[in-house]
């Protein structure tokens, strides 16, 4: 009798102990930060950290904002559960690819079918808001991250290794 209750409570401990391991993961990523990135995002605040201590951070955008170092109105991206994005560039253009999250629910790789790559680290992502971080090139820069070095560089900013962008986003 003692050996039966013993292997019952056992199989009860076991069976409403243990869960399934892909019920959190899909793909290395969390199911909750992939149901909240999926959706199409828009800038509503963007903060430059330029890596210098003396101008830690700026304000680069704020959405309907008169005094924008950089115009981020247009920018939009469209995480779809498919695996594919759709941005919206910051100089109109559309771009498509697609996009994974790491298994450290933080980090997001777009490929675009150019071959171009993008990364930002989201952090935190709910499904009100999220802030992506970029990290500017600015040993070799090219493309946007030139193009917000050499504005804030004639807003007489000095832009220095490390520096990146925090995108606040929200739905659109």
């Amino acid at each position: 009798m003692k050996k039966s209750l013993m292997l019952l409570a056992l199989s009860a401990a076991f069976i409403f102990g243990c869960k399934k391991d892909d019920d959190n993961t899909d793909n290395g990523g969390s199911n909750a930060t992939k149901t909240n990135l999926t959706k199409t995002w828009q800038a509503q605040a963007v903060e430059g950290v330029t890596g210098n201590t003396v101008v830690p951070k700026l304000t680069v955008y704020t959405k309907g904002g008169s005094a924008n170092l950089y115009d981020f109105s247009t920018f939009s991206v469209n995480f779809k559960s498919d695996g594919t994005f759709q941005q919206m560039g910051l100089d109109g253009t559309n771009s498509t690819g697609t996009w994974t999250l790491g298994s450290d629910n933080k980090t997001i790789t777009m490929t675009s079918t150019g071959g171009s790559v993008v990364t930002y680290t989201a952090d935190p992502v709910t499904a009100q808001s999220a802030t992506f971080k970029y990290m500017l090139n600015v040993k070799n820069p090219k493309g946007i991250d030139a193009q917000i070095i050499n504005v804030a560089q004639s807003k007489g900013l000095t832009i220095n290794d490390g520096a990146y962008l925090n995108l606040v986003v929200i739905p659109k």
